[in-house]
């Protein structure tokens, strides 16, 4: 029998709730509780049942994740699904070749880390026969295809399905040979045990281990196991709770499903109906025979003229007094400008060629915000892909992809930009000269950067080694600042170990 409670000397008077106090034994859960934390608190959590070695999973995936055949099983839309979405809708279709258009027609190098070594243009001989490796390897990425139809290929898989897959062949010395596209949409992702990506690991006997990462699904069924060195999968969209990407496609799948049935209500009108477009009286006293075989003779008297759903119909009574139009066509509104913007904002691609007139400074504004949105992402993502390639499979992590300045198409613009990177020593005379197609002037002073000064155009290395506080030590008496040294040249020479470089563009 429980103790009764005492209170001012007498057994059995209950105790006021201010003089209750409840233990759930939580000090050993390490929680740190106050004084009012055991009246209806929150608890101590129930005990773990996991294995200490489950933390860290990434998400809460399916059991048995790697024993399901088909790619993106557990998603709601395949790729099939996103591939025919991205080739049905016309407007979707043009929006992603016109951001493939814009990244084929960029110019790129491969140039140092180095911010010394880039801005030079002498660089070790070693590193510059690395760079026109790089350069020569990236024109035919697969050894037949050019630079620009390989990267529309592996954009076109990252736009759609977010699945941009390159299959490593290699030399039997293990040298990277050639960059072969996979459809990614053949590629089955395979996790381990905390739902990441199976990375390689060195084996009891001191030797790698590369586990397969990847299955590649032929005929419905696992044909191939590809490990991270094997191929290169790159999705750019990824989410913590899924294994695939998201790409923008579909980001917008509603949009674009009700886009197409939009597009197929505006073919019917063309090609399906029950009403038509006109009626045409007759006389009241027409029999439905009469009506009939003159309604045949007029279907006959026209036919490769007009569909057939356009032709006039006949009827009886008072209608023949007047001519009905039974429909106006009306094609194009603002929703259709809506699917368009929406369609053409998940690609930050300007939309103002399928809306409505805009003013100039609305439309550049547009084109800027565009490039800055969407087309310098996409460019860091092909950086990233090919920096991550030179440093792995080229033995270069020095090197990286730059993207050169893109020329204006205003040929106006385009003067005022070469005439202000001549007259700042950007550019020589003769390389602005070459890009106008002009005949190169004799003169060496013309390949020589100079600065354009109130004196005129004055070669740079006149002002090197220039000090505020006069000639540079070791001149000649009353040289003037930047005067070459006693005894030395104003040229220098490459040292041994150094060449001179040339840019080479891609």
């Amino acid at each position: 029998m429980a103790e009764q409670p005492t209170r001012g000397g007498q057994v059995g008077v209950p105790l006021s709730p201010y003089q209750v106090q409840v233990s759930y034994n939580g000090a050993s859960a390490g929680i740190v509780r106050g004084t009012g934390a055991d009246w209806f608190g929150p608890l101590d959590p129930l005990s773990p049942i996991a294995p200490p070695d489950v933390a860290g999973r990434r998400f809460d995936f399916a059991p048995g994740y790697n024993l399901v055949q088909r790619p993106r099983a557990y998603e709601p839309i395949g790729f099939g699904e996103l591939r025919a979405f991205a080739d049905a809708c016309d407007i979707l279709r043009l929006v992603i070749e016109t951001r493939k258009d814009q990244v084929e027609r960029l110019r790129w190098t491969i140039k140092p880390r180095d911010p010394v070594l880039r801005r030079s243009s002498k660089r070790p001989a070693e590193m510059q026969a690395r760079i026109d490796a790089a350069i020569a390897f990236l024109r035919r990425p697969d050894g037949r295809s050019g630079w620009k139809s390989w990267i529309r290929a592996l954009l076109e898989d990252m736009f759609v399905i977010d699945a941009a897959t390159l299959y490593c062949q290699r030399t039997r010395s293990g040298k990277l040979a050639a960059l072969q596209q996979l459809d990614g949409s053949t590629i089955k992702r395979v996790i381990d045990d905390w739902g990441r990506t199976p990375v390689p690991y060195r084996g009891a006997g001191g030797a790698m281990v590369y586990p397969p990462a990847y299955q590649q699904v032929l005929k419905g069924l696992p044909a191939v196991n590809y490990s991270t060195r094997d191929i290169v999968y790159r999705p750019r969209n990824i989410r913590a709770h899924k294994v695939y990407g998201y790409s923008p496609v579909q980001q917008i799948m509603l949009t674009v499903q009700i886009a197409l049935r939009r597009q197929l209500w505006q073919l019917d009108y063309y090609t399906e109906g029950s009403i038509p477009d006109a009626l045409i009286g007759v006389p009241a006293n027409w029999t439905v025979q009469q009506i009939k075989d003159f309604q045949n003779y007029w279907d006959t008297e026209f036919v490769g003229d007009l569909a057939k759903r356009r032709h006039a119909k006949f009827v009886p009574g008072d209608t023949a007094k007047n001519f009905h139009q039974t429909k106006e066509p009306d094609q194009k509104n603002d929703f259709d400008e809506w699917l368009a913007r929406v369609i053409c904002y998940a690609f930050s691609v300007p939309p103002q060629w399928a809306v409505k007139m805009m003013n100039r400074s609305q439309g550049e504004q547009q084109q800027n915000q565009a490039e800055e949105e969407g087309l310098e992402p996409t460019k860091e993502w092909i950086k990233d892909l090919v920096d991550d390639i030179a440093a792995d499979e080229l033995d270069s992590p020095d090197l990286e992809l730059a993207w050169l300045e893109e020329e204006d198409i205003d040929p106006a613009k385009q003067a005022a930009i070469i005439d202000q990177k001549v007259k700042g020593a950007t550019m020589t005379l003769n390389e602005a000269r070459d890009i106008f197609g002009l005949e190169r002037y004799a003169d060496p002073a013309a390949d020589k950067p100079m600065a354009f000064t109130a004196q005129g155009f004055v070669p740079i290395e006149a002002n090197i080694g220039a000090s505020p506080f006069g000639a540079k030590p070791g001149a000649k008496p009353g040289a003037k600042p930047g005067a070459p040294l006693e005894g030395t040249s104003s040229e220098v020479a490459p040292a041994e170990h150094e060449t001179a470089t040339e840019e080479v563009v891609a």
